[in-house]
């Protein structure tokens, strides 16, 4: 997990109290503070610890000297796992108590198995709307298929063997696409992925996130993520042009449509209908 200044204190306690209530509790907890946190923070930080030790669980703590962003920070952190298989935390969302037990168990019976998702709930805990389940694709050619026009992972979700995302060079600084990028490494590499059809995370998204994602500079990051898959031979020619029209043209269009777009692409669904 890595964690920054701008991290509401409650979402990032509730994150890490879901991870000390897993069925399956880690052997290991590696924490990334990118750059000076607030003193809220911290007091969260030291708290917590002392919780996660009575727990037998180790805490491995790291502090960048300024914040270095979410890519760069999970490459430290992963320097410091000492085991094989890591996952992924976010420190503003709460996982499912059950989420590492069913993980480890699909591992266990899938043994050349280098990646594995889950699907997701997307919430705001600002506002009344009910959350929406944005789904993923479960085998391994339906991944790869899917991975050609969005990202075929919910990040936050996911556990991974550490000596495969080092071997294809781990994440890299793709502004706002590291983890889709390292998702299409390891695809072209041809290693075996899949994701769960259960969902077990719970994913904070704020009303702004969207519009977030929109404008020329995200046009352009989007762009140059496109042309980045073209020169891994990932897409052809044709499946470029069709993401930069429909992808990278979505961030240029007036805001109040965007999250309109965002289901449509994202086949998020609302949980209690609708």
């Amino acid at each position: 997990m890595s964690v920054y200044s701008r991290e509401e204190p409650e979402l990032f306690e509730k994150a890490l109290e879901s991870i000390l209530m897993q069925t399956c509790r880690p052997t290991y907890f590696v924490l990334v503070k990118d750059g000076a946190l607030g003193k809220e923070l911290n007091e969260i930080i030291k708290n917590q610890r002392r919780r996660f030790q009575t727990f037998n669980i180790e805490f491995i703590e790291i502090t960048n000297r300024e914040n270095y962003g979410l890519g760069r920070s999970l490459n430290i952190g992963l320097k410091e796992c000492p085991t094989e298989l890591v996952a992924r935390f976010d420190s503003d969302d709460i996982n499912f108590a059950e989420r590492m037990e069913k993980t480890i168990s699909y591992y266990s019976s899938t043994p050349d198995l280098a990646v594995l998702g889950t699907q997701i709930y997307e919430f705001d805990n600002k506002r009344n709307d009910p959350p929406v389940i944005k789904s993923v694709p479960r085998s391994l050619n339906c991944i790869r298929n899917k991975a050609r026009k969005r990202n075929p992972f919910n990040h936050m979700s996911v556990t991974f063997r550490k000596s495969v995302i080092e071997s294809v060079g781990g994440y890299q600084n793709v502004s706002l696409f590291e983890d889709y990028y390292l998702w299409v490494r390891v695809i072209q590499n041809k290693y075996r992925v899949g994701n769960l059809n259960d969902v077990l995370v719970c994913a904070h998204v704020d009303k702004y996130f969207v519009y977030k994602r929109g404008g020329f500079s995200y046009f352009k990051k989007e762009s140059f993520f496109q042309y980045l898959l073209l020169k891994l031979n990932f897409i052809n020619k044709p499946q470029f042009l069709f993401n930069i029209l429909t992808r990278g043209g979505s961030r240029l269009i007036p805001k109040r449509f965007l999250m309109l777009i965002y289901r449509k692409l994202r086949k998020c669904s609302y949980v209690n209908g609708g």
